[in-house]
């Protein structure tokens, strides 16, 4: 199932009637049945845990102090449920995504990502990519009607329009900021352009140079110590040359001896010409430090030229910036700000024609998005109203509300009506519902009915079954208020619906559980004074009994059996109709 993530199983322990149970689950169409009272219920309510779901400490089974909900995820690398995950510090190596969250009677509550502390914060934002819920539950976010925009816009293949309208808002948004800063700061620069002439100039007159400052304080050290630095090279000079005993004398007195010698023995004309070398260098050193000491003597003169510009650098430095560098940069930004004052009507001007071309440009996006939306949504109400008819729900009605809303002062317009376009274009979309003759459609977020919700629903997702990326369905309370051949139109559709992903659906008609790739049974079991709950996938002579259960109550027959083997029958042979 490439790019599509899939829950492969549950861990379940001391959550209400069930004490510790595995639920594995598989791609396609996963039945969840059992009895009434079994606890069917448990697997979506473990499931909405995993989703940051409110903990209730009455979750927890009696006798225990805690209970453990753990959810295993296969999750491709592409996912959007990874880019969640990266963003909050956490990753699923080797594509194995394990959320846990432990609930105590003591209020300890804690949440793991693949066993690393986290948040639920961080369940609920994972939950949204990773499970999409259809019942009457809380956490069923696609009530939320920016989804719907978002489920309207795939079905209409106009998400590259949006995203084109998303970019030309953003740089539209981008041109108006910078000329609102253009204009505050020109504001502003007219009132202190005087004070940015002066501290142009106080910089420009000075002159700095880099490096300068460092050359300054060099020399200044050299003025201040000239007659310590004259005796010294006097004293160098007499040990060097001018001593009787110096060490040039002594060094030629040496390398005349060996020069000498190496008349009697020739070895010793190595060391000679090393000394002769030594006197060379000898020689430059007496001739630098005499250049040294007869230099020009201390100047007081040049040491009061120093000390006013190094005091005069210093001012800038308390002024403008604690470097020379600084002080540059400082320059070049009230050079620019003074260029822009000089300038300021021609940057108006452009930045006014790059608003109003941006905003030309948005508007004439959004309102091709508007039309593919409009179009696509009158194609959409006849698809689903069709699926809902087929859904037993004859009176139902099905509507697209598209709504747009006037712009504001300042707002980005579009047509003739000047509506106002936002990043998503100038509509908002909320999917309508009426199940009954008379009665307006309401938004589905208000529909009481949860069978009529989920069958709504699984209308929405069979006609926009190949649209994107859909997360793993959760489909419960469906067959609420259905049997015959309408419940075997409900097991056809999720049937449908789960070719490519995975679908979870809690029932009690047989017809819907036929269709199931994986069946699983919820059975209770009373023993010594205790309850405990259990949930097994069932293998095909399970099967036939938990179907001819489904067909016939309490009692199962020969003919329920038989009956059970002509449906398995059946469904194994059509398979889901398009």
């Amino acid at each position: 199932m490439g790019g599509v993530a899939m829950l492969i199983e549950l861990r379940l322990r001391n959550l209400a009637v069930i004490e510790e149970v595995t639920v594995p689950f598989g791609p396609g169409l996963n039945a969840v049945t059992g009895e009434t009272g079994a606890g069917k219920s448990i697997v979506v309510d473990a499931i909405l845990l995993v989703m940051g779901a409110r903990a209730q400490p009455d979750l927890i089974r009696s006798g225990a102090d805690s209970a453990v909900i753990e959810a295993l995820f296969e999750l491709p690398p592409d996912h959007p449920a990874a880019e969640v995950l990266e963003a909050a510090g956490h990753s699923a190596p080797d594509g194995a995504l394990v959320l846990k969250r432990e609930i105590s009677r003591a209020g300890r509550h804690r949440v793991f990502v693949n066993d690393s502390p986290a948040t639920v914060a961080l369940l609920e934002r994972l939950g949204e990519s990773l499970v999409e819920l259809h019942g009457q539950h809380e956490h069923q976010r696609l009530m939320e009607p920016g989804r719907q925009l978002d489920l309207l816009d795939r079905f209409a293949d106009a998400e590259e329009t949006r995203t084109r309208v998303s970019a030309q808002v953003r740089e539209w948004e981008a041109a108006r900021a910078e000329l609102a800063r253009v204009r505050a700061e020109a504001r502003e620069g007219a009132r202190q352009q005087d004070l940015y002439r002066f501290q142009l100039s106080e910089i420009d007159a000075l002159a700095l140079r880099d490096g300068e400052e460092d050359e300054l304080r060099a020399e200044r050290r050299r003025l201040q110590h000239t007659e310590r630095i004259a005796s010294g090279l006097a004293e160098v000079t007499g040990l060097l040359y001018d001593d009787a005993q110096s060490a040039a004398a002594r060094l030629h007195r040496a390398g005349t001896v060996l020069r000498e010698l190496a008349g009697y023995d020739p070895e010793l004309g190595a060391p000679a010409e090393a000394l002769g070398e030594a006197e060379a260098y000898l020689e430059d050193v007496i001739g630098r430090a005499r250049a040294l000491r007869d230099r020009a003597p201390f100047d007081p003169e040049r040491l009061g030229e120093i000390d006013d510009r190094l005091d005069a650098i210093g001012k800038l430095k308390r002024k403008y910036g604690d470097s020379v560098e600084a002080i540059a940069g400082f320059r070049e930004r009230i050079a620019s700000t003074l260029d822009q004052i000089d300038r300021h009507d021609e940057v108006v001007a452009e930045l006014e024609a790059r608003v109003a071309r941006t905003g030309e440009s948005a508007g004439v996006s959004a309102l091709v998005l508007a039309e593919t939306r409009a179009a696509a949504a009158r194609r959409l109400e006849r698809l689903i109203q069709a699926e809902l008819r087929g859904l037993g729900m004859e009176h139902a009605r099905f509507r697209v509300g598209l709504r747009r809303e006037p712009a504001g002062e300042g707002e980005l317009a579009a047509g003739s009506g000047r509506w106002r376009v936002g990043r998503r274009g100038v509509d908002t979309a909320e999917f309508l519902f009426s199940a009954n003759p008379g009665e307006d459609p309401r938004p589905l977020a208000k529909v009481v009915s949860g069978g009529e919700l989920s069958r709504t629903m699984l209308a929405v997702r069979t006609v926009l079954s190949a649209s994107g990326d859909v997360p793993t369905m959760v489909f419960d309370e469906v067959d609420a208020g259905i049997g015959g051949r309408v419940a075997e139109v409900v097991g056809q559709k999720l049937a449908q619906t789960a070719r490519g992903r995975q679908v979870l659906c809690v029932t009690h008609l047989a017809p819907i559980a036929v269709y199931a790739a994986q069946h699983l049974r919820v059975e209770k079991k009373v023993g010594r004074g205790t309850t405990r709950t259990t949930v097994a996938p069932l293998a095909a002579a399970d099967r036939i009994e938990e179907l001819a259960r489904m067909l016939g109550g309490e009692r199962v027959t020969d003919a329920t059996r038989r009956a059970a083997r002509e449906l398995f029958r059946s469904a194994q042979r059509e398979g889901p109709r398009r």
